[in-house]
């Protein structure tokens, strides 16, 4: 059922209750007033019924010594006279033991029917007499000293016709009340819910793909306190899906080269080891053959295990350990001096001794990475500078070489498993474009990333923190 017609129905259905109580309750509280005021009217009728008969019933038992059934009969009747109703209106007397004695009308039993009645009391009832209503009076009369009960009957069929009528107005309103308060509802309700609508259709649109929609805030009500956090949700949805579109764009770009990457040596493989298996070669041709088969392999073996390498990053937790910068660097340059002189480079140092917080084989394998890669991108004769200063509460650690630069437009891109700005030179080099994405991992795992500042032809700035805080255990880059 749809949210308009449950506020309608239900706001509906309690008007109609209420109405239907009060109805009710003024229907009895109107007829009530209307029977008190006929029993006040009999009351009084009864009071000036039962002073002349009191009287004339005394004048006979003075005179005849005792009274007769048919004596009060004959009183009866003319006291009646002056009711102006002796005609419509029963009358009957009983005696001390409330046996009839005489009676105006017919319709009276033989015993008398009002238990409850007592000399100070005046009773009355509504019962059924012959299909009719009717207003059954009684009180007491005393003469002399013996008490008698005169009964008085009343129609009361105007008092049922007048509570017909109100019933029948009451319900005729009640109906009319319920109508227009179904109209007004579905209106009322069909406004109400336009905010609701309009954020369903966001909804809607969001769900079709359009995670840039918002919904309008229209009121300052709770509606509108919904569309300001359906917005900041839709907001986060849209930054979810697009961070797992990249997720996902990256892991269709991982697989793509690492597809490449494996398919280009094995070719090469396979090529040159059919041609020493079914061809019959020179020895100088099957010693390059078993050269190119070895450098491929030797590609391939460097792929895996820095593979293994991002996987284990990914998914282990480590401790980090007190240290001096200075011997941390001094262990970099003692590794990295024979490579870098092999290739005609010259490493200069400027280290600051701090106490710092590291992992010290990974941070080694990060800063021996990055000055790998400043040998392979420089040319002899040129320098490589490995620096580590104090920035606020972290330790920064830079490598800066003279070589061939980064395009701008590719930074971004530098830290993705498989991303090579010069694929030949790399794969020259046995290169497979992970070695960037395990050292920004490392990186993370020490709260930092690697950060890049190149120009084409002039060299390349890598920089990354490490803390200087007491003991800190990081997981994935975040303190836990």
């Amino acid at each position: 059922m749809r949210f308009t017609l449950k506020i309608c129905l239900c706001t509906v259905l309690i008007v109609a209750i209420l109405f239907a109580v009060a109805g009710q309750v003024l229907i009895a509280q109107s007829f009530n007033a209307a029977l008190s005021f006929r029993v006040k009217t009999a009351q009084a009728e009864f009071s000036a019924l039962a002073s002349s008969m009191e009287a004339e019933i005394y004048g006979l038992k003075l005179y005849y010594n005792e009274v007769t059934p048919l004596m009060f009969q004959e009183v009866l009747a003319r006291s009646a006279v002056t009711l102006q109703r002796a005609e419509t209106t029963p009358c009957a007397i009983y005696d001390t033991n409330g046996v009839l004695i005489a009676e105006v009308g017919q319709g009276y039993s033989s015993q008398l029917e009002f238990s409850e009645l007592n000399p100070r009391r005046f009773a009355y009832h509504l019962i059924k007499d012959n299909g009719k209503t009717v207003l059954d009076t009684a009180g007491c009369i005393t003469i002399g000293s013996v008490i008698y009960y005169l009964c008085i009957r009343y129609d009361a069929a105007d008092l049922i016709a007048m509570r017909n009528d109100e019933v029948t107005s009451v319900t005729l309103l009640h109906c009319i009340t319920v109508a227009i308060s179904i109209l007004c509802m579905l209106v009322i309700s069909y406004f109400a819910s336009r905010s609701m609508r309009s954020l369903n259709n966001y909804a809607r649109r969001i769900g079709r793909g359009n995670y840039s929609e918002r919904a309008k805030v229209t009121s300052l009500d709770e509606i509108g306190d919904l569309t300001v956090s359906f917005n900041n949700m839709a907001g986060a949805i849209e930054q979810k899906v697009t961070a797992l579109e990249g997720y996902a764009k990256q892991q269709k770009d991982f697989v793509a080269s690492f597809s490449h990457e494996l398919k280009t040596p094995m070719t090469s493989i396979i090529g040159y080891a059919d041609m020493l298996r079914s061809a019959q070669m020179g020895e100088e041709d099957a010693f390059m053959a078993a050269n190119f088969i070895f450098s491929e392999g030797k590609r391939l073996e460097a792929m895996s295990l820095k593979l293994m390498d991002l996987v284990v990053l990914d998914k282990s937790d480590y401790q980090l350990s007190k240290g001096y910068s200075r011997k941390l660097l001094g262990h970099v340059t003692a590794v990295v001096t024979p490579m870098l002189e092999k290739a005609q480079l010259e490493l200069i140092c400027d280290v600051e001794q701090q106490i710092i917080y590291y992992e010290k084989d990974l941070v080694l394998t990060l800063i021996t990475n990055l000055v790998d890669n400043a040998r392979k991108a420089s040319s002899p004769g040129k320098r490589v500078y490995l620096s580590g200063r104090r920035q606020q509460n972290r330790y920064r650690i830079s490598v800066r070489d003279e070589g061939i630069g980064i395009p701008k437009e590719e930074i971004a891109r530098i830290t993705e498993a498989f991303f090579m700005v010069d694929k030949s030179r790399a794969r020259a080099q046995h290169g497979a474009g992970l070695g960037l994405a395990i050292a920004n991992r490392i990186a993370q795992l020490h709260g930092s990333e690697l950060h890049f500042e190149s120009k084409v032809g002039t060299g390349t700035t890598v920089w990354f923190d490490v803390p200087m805080n007491d003991d800190k255990r990081l997981k994935g880059g975040e303190k836990v």
